[in-house]
């Protein structure tokens, strides 16, 4: 079952790797969205076991922003785990920038 959690730390671990590429890149932070946008699961058992393993998913983001008008729960689940990727990869980046300019 894939659960939040599981995804969050594949995906950090995948940044790891990509760290170099990432600071090299003309643009850092959109070569950042683009590898959450690659992690985002496209399968709705995928979206049902995340909802499983952190039911308050079905909230859906707190930036209302990112779901689209008249969003079916799929648009809305997506948005909230696109969302709390997004704020692990941007920690993640700030962190390693940090440690880049030390």
């Amino acid at each position: 079952m894939l659960t939040l959690h599981q995804l969050i730390k594949n995906m950090l671990e995948h940044l790891e790797t990509d760290k170099a590429e990432i600071f090299e890149s003309d643009y850092p932070e959109d070569t950042l969205h683009e590898i959450v946008d690659s992690w985002i699961p496209v399968y709705y058992s995928q979206l049902s076991e995340l909802l499983a393993s952190k039911p308050s998913l079905g909230d859906g983001p707190s930036d209302y922003g990112l779901v689209k008008e008249n969003p079916t729960v799929w648009d809305i689940l997506t948005a909230a785990v696109y969302e709390m990727l997004s704020e692990k990869a941007e920690e993640w980046f700030s962190q390693a920038q940090e440690n880049v300019e030390e």
